[in-house]
């Protein structure tokens, strides 16, 4: 097939989709769960840490949208780590759900029916093949039980899993295991955002066990640094 044919193809058949309810996967979206200057704010603390002694962490990648774009921006700038992806890959656990409704008053349903739920493992390292990436080493695991001393140092963690216990848990392992010029960043830590304000309390909880001030950066990046 001539590329002056399949450009044809592709345009009949990009017609029939956008005149379906398929329509919409055939255009680019936005597919990220951080704006752009989030995006961009994640790269720099990318940067910061380049010589920083230790790993990269993503803890809740989902299926690996931001994990391509740090990645991507890795490659550019010649930022070359460990970088270890930690994940359910089933979406959220049911006994995190249950503090959820129990203790904060949220609705069980709405997480048990959340996108996130929709995932595999396999599909994420899909992901990170069609994009050429090689450094990316996932694991599946409940983030709230795992060692992370065992991927220490860390010089950068970005800590996405929403709800409030594998975020309060998680912290308290990350910070041990995290470089003393390392920076670890929690997402979520919106006030406003009552469905994943999980991440919000937990973060405020651990700053005050730190005996730090809240440092949050584009509405909802919350930062953390050792002290001493």
């Amino acid at each position: 097939m001539t590329d002056r044919l399949r450009t044809f193809v592709r345009s009949i058949y990009t017609e029939i989709l956008l005149r379906t309810r398929l329509g919409n996967y055939c255009l680019p979206r936005w597919r990220y769960n951080f704006t752009a200057p989030q995006l961009i704010f994640l790269c720099s603390c990318l940067d910061k840490t380049k010589e920083v002694p230790g790993s990269v962490v993503e803890v809740g990648c989902a299926i690996g949208s931001t994990t391509v774009f740090l990645n991507k921006y890795m490659d550019a700038e010649n930022i070359e780590k460990d970088f270890f992806c930690l994940d359910t890959f089933v979406g959220f656990l049911d006994e995190h759900i249950e503090y959820e409704a129990r203790e904060r008053g949220k609705s069980p349903e709405f997480y048990r029916t959340s996108i996130f739920q929709l995932n595999k493992k396999e599909w994420f390292d899909e992901t990170m093949k069609l994009n050429e990436i090689k450094r990316v080493q996932s694991i599946q695991v409940d983030a709230s039980e795992f060692d992370f001393s065992k991927l220490g140092p860390i010089s950068m963690c970005l800590l996405d899993v929403d709800l409030y216990v594998p975020t309060k848990k998680s912290l308290c392992v990350i910070y041990e295991v995290l470089h003393k010029d390392g920076i670890l960043i929690v997402d979520d830590c919106d006030p406003d955002c009552q469905l994943w304000d999980g991440a919000w309390q937990a973060y405020r909880e651990f700053m005050d066990q730190l005996n730090q001030p809240i440092h949050i950066v584009l509405d909802k990046l919350g930062i953390i640094k050792r002290s001493g």
